[in-house]
């Protein structure tokens, strides 16, 4: 049987790749499993600098599979949700930065697990939307990220319209950080993997752990947790190592 997510590790940075390519690497139940349990797994890796989640294929992944949501019932529809919360779950909880490198349609769910990465690069060709309202059910979980990413404004119009974006409204929108042309698509997210590498790991880990912290935080409160982060940050050598 054909694996439906698979895993390569260079120099310590993860690849992760969605492969249903016949299906625009539409988001079957299986699918779903398979990534949440393969980002769990390597989160466990000590060694681990970064992640990139990618499709193959034409597309990132066109969102939830059609076939799979034509069979929703009130008994099944809570399992079949939470299967895609419990991937966007892992990427989110996962220790270390998560890349989304995306070359093609990014579609419903698919948009929601880019945007429980930590970064979102894409190709110009590549296209993005929230359609769930034009099939009759709305966008959840976590779509609750994407007012955070662009604003309730431009939140409220896509997930009401179900417009698709381009690449560069989806930059103008907030989604994402980079766009550049198919050809230097690995080039950019190599830009972000190479400074992320560069730096110590346990600084990059304390980092996105805080970064998550102030998800969750008051204000005041997020500004003092930081304030623990650095005393435990000069408890190791990173700092003297990299201020020599």
């Amino acid at each position: 049987m054909t694996e439906l997510v698979t895993m390569s590790l260079d120099r310590r940075i993860a690849e992760v790749t969605l492969r249903r390519p016949e299906k625009l690497n539409a988001m079957s139940r299986l699918l779903m499993k398979s990534l949440a349990a393969i980002i769990a797994n390597i989160s466990n890796d000590c060694s681990l600098r970064c992640v990139v989640i990618t499709g193959a294929g034409s597309a990132f992944s066109a969102g939830a599979d059609i076939a799979e949501l034509r069979k929703l019932t009130p008994g099944n529809a809570e399992q079949f949700i939470r299967l895609l919360h419990t991937a966007c779950q892992a990427i989110r909880d996962c220790p270390v930065p998560v890349i989304a490198k995306i070359d093609g349609p990014c579609l419903g769910g698919a948009l929601e697990l880019a945007a429980s990465c930590d970064m979102r690069a894409a190709s110009e060709r590549s296209t993005f939307a929230m359609p769930e309202v034009q099939i009759g059910i709305p966008s959840v979980i976590e779509a609750a990220l994407l007012p955070r990413l662009m604003g309730w404004g431009r939140a409220s119009e896509l997930l009401y319209t179900g417009r698709t974006l381009t690449a560069k409204e989806a930059l103008s929108f907030g989604i994402l950080e980079k766009v550049v042309s198919p050809e230097d698509l690995d080039h950019a997210i190599a830009g972000w993997t190479d400074a992320i590498s560069s730096a110590g790991p346990k600084v990059i880990r304390a980092q996105k752990s805080l970064m998550r912290r102030w998800e969750q935080l008051m204000i005041d409160d997020a500004i003092e947790a930081g304030v623990a982060y650095f005393q435990e940050a000069c408890t190791n050598d990173e700092p003297q190592i990299a201020l020599k």
